[in-house]
């Protein structure tokens, strides 16, 4: 998807401090999930136009809907569930100034073990569409 001639890696990345203290710090300090979501958030801070976004499945076979949204895999650089088992899933807008920016939507598990924990994607979906799929 490209913005009036821009790559999707060059549109910035922003982060709310309430989609963050909701999807990352209500994660246990020090936990693997919350260390790589924090790390890779720097990372991507630190390096504005980030590498490896990738199109959100619109419409999932777990009933997610998330047209136009993009995501990253956690640790950024890898691709594999076993090599990023975490994702950032993300929402294009329009920023106050008529510019255009990723906000952040979603953190947590691609492909969880435990039945019960909830993806990253029906996550990001709850934020989209006030509950879940």
């Amino acid at each position: 998807m490209a913005v009036r001639g821009l790559s999707p890696a060059e549109i910035p990345i922003e982060f709310g401090e309430k989609e963050w203290r909701e999807e990352v710090e209500r994660l246990r300090e020090r936990s693997p999930a919350r260390t790589q979501g924090e790390r890779a958030r720097s990372e991507i801070e630190a390096s504005p136009a980030v590498a490896g976004l990738l199109k959100c499945e619109a419409y999932g076979a777990d009933a997610t809907r998330l047209p136009g949204c993009m995501k990253l895999y956690v640790p950024l650089g890898r691709q594999g569930a076993s090599e990023a088992p975490f994702g950032f899933v993300f929402q294009l807008a329009q920023d106050s100034g008529g510019g255009f920016i990723w906000t952040f939507l979603a953190f947590g598990e691609r492909h969880p073990d435990n039945p019960s924990t909830r993806t990253v994607y029906e996550r990001a979906h709850k934020r989209l569409h006030c509950s879940y799929p």
